[in-house]
Parts: structure tokens; C-alpha cells; sequence
């Protein structure tokens, strides 16, 4: 009954309801989490964030972090995928070659991550905001690394878990599964839906210090799941993204590489892309014709 009024509305229309949906999960999950919590561990001030971000990390993440991901963008890709069961390219589902290639593109994207963000940084220093933007993200990395606390303590791991894989797992579903999909499946254009998807992708994550890297990164996990016709790698390669971060942040020990792009890294890497382009035009895209 559900799906048939879901049907009969427009595609933005759907969009709309499922981001409705997603965010009142969010504000239902929120404050279940914050019950649960104040029940159960009274002593824990719910109401202080500051407090409780350099306390009780581990309340700070299930408050303020889980049910985000979960409520307001997980929540919307389970159900628009539990409605839309069909594969957005099941002509390349099996081809494992196209997985293989799918991943040295995020290789590829996350070797140029350093030259992406000088090009960012060029943009911002030219219209008057790199200053503030990288106090706000020097602060908010200061933040965080606090509440993923020392190396492999129960904190960290709890960080691993929740920013780690719950997050790679619910964006991929919003943004891949559910909102990419959603446009390709009504456009059949697929730049318009690869670049809008990571625009919004980009947009939402709130850090125009790394917009561009983040926009890339969108129109390549598009690319990884349109391209492999599953959305596990997609997942995988996030995760593992974002634990990496994780870990490099707890441990200071994020690769000398990432501050500032060097030639000899970004050259090798923007001559492999060509081969992937080279490749994908010659043997993956014609098997769509």
C-alpha cells in the first residue's frame, strides 16, 4: 500500500518523502539514544555537548553521531532499496575485471587527494576563506581526535565502528544506493547523476576546506558502484577510507604525502587515471550499448 502512493508521486516527490523518512528516524533514534543513555548512566550531562565530548566520548558518538547515520541516511537507502530491488547496471554485476578497475580508481582518486586539496586551497586563499576554514578544521580535528582518544582503547575502537563502517555503510546507501541511483534511474543521464549525487555528497559534509577531494570522491564511489553494479565495494573502500583517517589521527602518524602533493606521486597517479579512462572507454562503457 506504502510503495503504491510512493509510486504515484513524482520522482522528486519520492526523494523528498524518503529524506522525510530519514529524518524522522534521525529525531526518533535521537531521542531513544539520549533516554537509554540518561537511564541508564544518569551522571552523563545530555544536555552539555562540550561536556560530554571531553567526558564521556563514547555518549557523545551514540548521541551525536550514530543516529544520524543511521536514522537520517541509512534509514532512506534500506527502504528505497527494500522498494527498488532492481541492480542500476546489472550487465556489469559479474564481470569481476570492472571491480578490479573500480578499485584502483579509488587508489588512484586517494593517491591525488594531496593535489586536489592545494587546487581547493588555491580557490579558497583566492576568494578570502582559507584562514578561517583551516582554523575551523584544525579545531574540529582536535575534537575529534579527543573523542577517538589513545590508540585501540575502547574509544577508538568505538570511533572505528561508528565513523569507520557505520558511516561508509549508511553513505553509500544515502548517497549511492538511494540518491544517485534515484536520478540515473529517472535521467538515464549519467554525468548529471554522478556529479549531482557527489555535489550533495560534498555539500553535506560540511568541510569546504576539502570540498574538492570530497566531490571527487563522490563521483568516483558512484562510478565504483555503477561501474561493479554492487554497492559492498563502494562500502569496503569508504570504510577503510575513513578508518585509515581514524587511526592516523589517534596515532599522528598521517602519511608526510597527504599534507602537500609531490610530482613524482601525482604524475604516476594522473598517468594511471588515463589508463582507467583509456580502459573503461574501450571495454567497460560500450558494454552498456
Amino acid at each position: 500500500m506504502m510503495k503504491d502512493k510512493f509510486n504515484s508521486i513524482s520522482p522528486f516527490q519520492q526523494a523528498l518523502a524518503l529524506f522525510a523518512i530519514g529524518f524522522v528516524a534521525f529525531v526518533t533514534l535521537s531521542m531513544l539514544v539520549s533516554v537509554v543513555i540518561s537511564t541508564f548512566y544518569p551522571q552523563i550531562p545530555t544536555d552539555q555537548i562540550a561536556l560530554q565530548r571531553e567526558n564521556y566520548p563514547i555518549a557523545y558518538m551514540l548521541i551525536h553521531f550514530l543516529p544520524f547515520q543511521v536514522g537520517f541516511l541509512l534509514v532512506p537507502g534500506l527502504v528505497y532499496m527494500r522498494w527498488f530491488k532492481t541492480k542500476i547496471n546489472p550487465t556489469y554485476a559479474t564481470r569481476f575485471p570492472f571491480v578490479i578497475w573500480s578499485i584502483l580508481l579509488f587508489i588512484v582518486a586517494f593517491m591525488l587527494l594531496p593535489f586536489l586539496a592545494d587546487l581547493n586551497a588555491v580557490v579558497l586563499k583566492w576568494i578570502g576563506m582559507y584562514t578561517d576554514l583551516t582554523a575551523q578544521k584544525n579545531m574540529a580535528d582536535e575534537q575529534l581526535k579527543t573523542l577517538i582518544g589513545t590508540p585501540f582503547s575502547i574509544t577508538y575502537f568505538t570511533a572505528m565502528l561508528i565513523v569507520a563502517v557505520i558511516t561508509g555503510i549508511a553513505e553509500e546507501f544515502a548517497f549511492r544506493r538511494f540518491l544517485f541511483h534515484h536520478m540515473y534511474a529517472h535521467t538515464k543521464n549519467l554525468k548529471l547523476s554522478i556529479l549531482s549525487s557527489a555535489f550533495i555528497f560534498a555539500l553535506l559534509h560540511f568541510n569546504y576546506l576539502q570540498m574538492l577531494p570530497i566531490f571527487t570522491f563522490g563521483v568516483v564511489l558512484a562510478l565504483i558502484y555503477h561501474v561493479s553494479g554492487s554497492i559492498i565495494p563502494g562500502m569496503l573502500l569508504h570504510g577503510l577510507n575513513n578508518g585509515l583517517n581514524i587511526h592516523w589521527l589517534s596515532t599522528d602518524s598521517t602519511p608526510i604525502w597527504l599534507n602537500s602533493s609531490y610530482i613524482e606521486i601525482t604524475i604516476p597517479s594522473v598517468l594511471l587515471l588515463m589508463g582507467l579512462i583509456i580502459y573503461y572507454l574501450k571495454k567497460i562503457k560500450p558494454t552498456a550499448l
